[in-house]
């Protein structure tokens, strides 16, 4: 399925009015890169002809960064991005045929005009039930039919020791430095000192698999509980605090002595989140070497420790872990009937429809000695751009794309927050600076999208916290065994890359 987009009047009359309300607008959004500077950088040769956008300078408005690209002109060329069939995790920040009055879906517009009107650039959407199976076959091939690629991180991370995807430190155009792209993500996922994968204010798909935890505001008011809001201010939000006000909200409302959806919960969950509040405690599954080359480090006793605290909270009576007959844990949650839900934040603009007055703060720490909060992410849905190798003007491509990430900036990060903090009658201003706190405290860990030995599904599996020692052992051996594998892999694709 392919879309287009092209220039023309309404693309200027959209530049004028974006310019004004981009330069009053300040949404102090630090999660999502917003920058502070543009400047043009020269060419490596000395020439000083502009070949990218970079950063570093003074007041970074949308006017600015529009400067930078007033001397290109790519003819119309079709910038091809493939990307998400449509669904629940389908794409939804590439491509508006059209201004609807909705936040994204008109800010995805607007920025594309922007693209139209200052390069000269059309961008044209292909969507696939499965975008990397579709590159394969491309890449196989040998045909340059796309200019970038957008997917899980998981599902990019299959076809890096393929040699599949270009390394974005080979691409000067890109400047991975500047504050529109996401730096935690650059840092944690970057291997063997190569990044091939990118994101930030460019997409909003990586904000919706990021995971968060909601609260029911009125359950808060009913038991008398403390704010959430407050807790995480002062430090104080922890597990134990998490298990505490869980088993406070539980009630068994019908008195049948069962526990179904019928019933109160204090913590709506899954098995996936053994491991996401594993992570969100600082924790990860790997490190990496000084060549950048990832290594175990999840069997310690502190890790043990915190998985077994996380599982006796997941299973306990006071979490509902979508076990039960009858309604789904996001309806459940949604029909009022959970103190707390660890989900991702797709969820969060669904729940604002409803009659549920919900707040939304960061996974606990696992004590208040812990330093920082920190969150995660949806392997497989969390999404992110990557450059095929098939490429044939690899400058085009990262110029393009750079200048997209900088325009989205000012049109669809503000986006965003309009319509993740708009309730059905109310504006969830306190939600705001926790959004800023979850998107900016992203813990990358390798070993969650490689799943070297089934170690992450191994953990997301777990619930018993008496087994939990025992079965990290059990898969040690093939957990290694899977990483050196993959290491000797790309080892032999950068000696192949380097003759």
């Amino acid at each position: 399925m392919h879309k287009k987009i092209t220039s023309g009047i309404l693309a200027l009359l959209m530049l004028l009015s974006t310019v004004s309300c981009a330069e009053s607008e300040n949404t102090d959004d630090t999660s999502a890169n917003t920058p502070t500077a543009a400047e043009t950088a020269a060419s490596a040769d000395g020439t000083g002809e502009d070949t990218a956008a970079e950063t570093e300078a003074d007041d970074g408005t949308l006017a600015q960064v529009i400067s930078l690209y007033s001397d290109r002109n790519y003819d119309g060329y079709d910038f091809r991005v493939l990307d998400r069939s449509p669904g629940h995790w389908g794409t939804e920040d590439v491509f508006a045929e059209e201004m609807t009055g909705e936040p994204i879906n008109d800010a995805v517009f607007e920025r594309n005009n922007l693209l139209a009107t200052h390069l000269n650039v059309n961008v044209v959407e292909t969507q696939a039930g499965s975008p990397v199976g579709t590159l394969k076959t491309s890449v196989a091939a040998q045909t340059d039919d796309y200019d970038v690629v957008t997917d899980g991180l998981s599902v990019l991370a299959g076809i890096v020791a393929a040699n599949y995807l270009m390394d974005y430190n080979a691409i000067p155009e890109v400047i991975s430095d500047n504050k529109w792209w996401d730096q935690q993500l650059i840092d944690g996922m970057s291997v063997a000192g190569k990044t091939f994968m990118m994101t930030g204010d460019i997409s909003i798909m990586d904000n919706y698999g990021t995971w968060c935890m909601m609260f029911n505001k009125g359950i808060i008011e009913s038991h008398t509980l403390e704010n959430p809001y407050t807790l995480v201010e002062e430090g104080r939000w922890t597990l134990d605090k998490l298990e505490e006000m869980a088993a406070a909200a539980t009630a068994d409302l019908n008195g049948d002595g069962k526990w179904t959806t019928d019933d109160q919960y204090g913590f709506v969950s899954e098995a996936y989140n053994t491991y996401g509040l594993y992570i969100c405690f600082g924790n990860k599954l790997t490190e990496r070497d000084e060549a950048g080359m990832p290594y175990f480090v999840y069997e310690t006793e502190e890790s043990i420790t915190a998985l077994a605290n996380i599982l006796d909270v997941q299973y306990s009576d006071c979490c509902n872990m979508g076990l039960f007959p009858g309604l789904g844990r996001e309806d459940h949650f949604k029909a009022g009937g959970g103190l707390f839900y660890f989900a991702g934040m797709i969820n969060i603009t669904a729940f604002r429809d409803s009659d549920t007055d919900f707040g939304i703060i960061p996974a606990p720490k696992e004590n208040e000695a812990q330093e920082q909060y920190y969150s995660t992410y949806s392997p497989e849905n969390m999404t992110a751009y990557s450059i095929p190798v098939t490429t044939t003007d690899s400058a085009r491509v990262g110029d393009i794309l750079e200048a997209m990430a900088g325009f989205s900036a000012y049109t669809l990060t503000p986006a965003y927050y309009e319509k993740t903090l708009m309730g059905k009658s109310v504006r969830d201003q306190e939600s705001q600076p926790m959004i800023e706190l979850i998107l900016s405290t992203r813990n990358f860990d390798l070993g969650s999208i490689f799943d070297w030995g089934k170690t992450a599904s191994t953990i997301r599996g777990l619930e018993n916290s008496g087994n939990v020692a025992s079965a990290l052992k059990k898969i040690s051996k093939m957990a290694n065994k899977g990483i050196s594998k993959w290491i000797d892999e790309v080892t032999a694709m950068n000696e192949g890359t380097a003759e």
